[in-house]
């Protein structure tokens, strides 16, 4: 009779703590300090926890349900880590099923009083478990470029430098990309990509867009060339033209690229009195110049997943 007194009456303090990362996508971490309505701490007490994850606030349906059998400790406090008690119900089979990235979770706790639950919580997960959402989140493909700002490569992926590396040491990766980006020794070996410098255009395909495609090199040895991924294709700009007008003794104007002008020493003929005409082609007078044609850019360094 002492115990159903205690569990009618009980009122939770509830905090829940910093999630779990260590727990391989299996559970989090979730604290409580029971109380007494009359506000003192209960002490070595066994209460019987029902949690609920429930795909919203409004939703109906459990995607997971479990309990937990606990006993308070010497200052009150409980412990248990959702996920590894016993299942009672809900649409996942099991709790690594149970997608975190897909939905805002909401977390129900309830209290076992005599053969039914009564609710004590219903409060929205608002920082997700990141060690589920790892787990259920789609990992990039092999394959995959990223730009990456940083200078040291994570596990998993390797610079985009044109390099050789082993076929069987990186089979996933050779195939996916293959000799399409250079074929190394030919045997044993083939190419990242080397996509230092360079910035990366998407195939043309049947698009139109590339007037050139089919001319396209192949950037290291044995790669690909013409319309496919891997070519490469050296800078180029469009065609920069002007106008010189000319009068029947002397150079009257130019435009576009083009400007005219006079030089008094000159022994040249016409209307200028012995000056000399002349016509000066300057295409930074209508696009910017440097030493290389190029937007405006950052450095990153290109990582492939492999």
């Amino acid at each position: 009779m002492r115990k159903t007194f205690f569990t009618t009456v009980l009122a939770f303090v509830l905090s829940i703590s910093a999630f779990s990362q260590g727990n391989s996508g299996l559970g989090f971490n979730y604290q409580a300090v029971v109380r007494g309505v009359d506000g003192f701490v209960l002490l070595k007490q066994s209460v019987e926890l029902r949690f609920s994850l429930m795909p919203g606030q409004s939703a109906t349906q459990a995607s997971w349900v479990e309990t937990h059998n606990v006993m308070t400790d010497a200052v009150g406090t409980i412990g248990v880590t959702v996920g590894k008690g016993i299942k009672a119900g809900g649409v996942a089979a099991a709790f690594a099923d149970v997608n975190f990235a897909a939905v805002h979770y909401w977390l129900k706790v309830e209290i076992k009083e005599g053969a039914n639950y009564r609710e004590l919580s219903y409060t929205q997960l608002t920082s997700m478990p990141y060690a589920e959402v790892a787990t259920n989140a789609i990992s990039a493909p092999v394959g995959s470029v990223m730009p990456f700002a940083g200078s040291k490569v994570p596990d998993g992926w390797l610079l985009c430098d044109g390099r050789a590396v082993s076929r069987s040491e990186y089979a996933a990766l050779y195939n996916v990309i293959e000799t399409a980006w250079g074929y190394g020794n030919n045997s044993t070996t083939f190419n990242l990509p080397d996509m230092r410098g360079v910035f990366l255009r998407g195939v043309s395909g049947t698009s139109g867009r590339d007037a050139n495609a089919a001319i396209r090199i192949p950037l290291i040895a044995g790669g690909n060339g013409g319309n496919n991924v891997g070519s490469y294709q050296g800078d180029a700009i469009r065609n920069i033209t002007g106008n010189i007008a000319m009068g029947l003794n002397d150079l009257a104007s130019g435009s576009g690229a083009f400007v005219t002008g006079a030089d008094s020493g000159g022994t040249g003929g016409g209307s200028g009195g012995g000056s000399k005409r002349y016509g000066n082609f300057d295409s930074s007078r209508v696009v910017p110049v440097g030493s290389d044609n190029r937007p405006q850019n950052v450095y990153v360094n290109y990582i492939i997943k492999y």
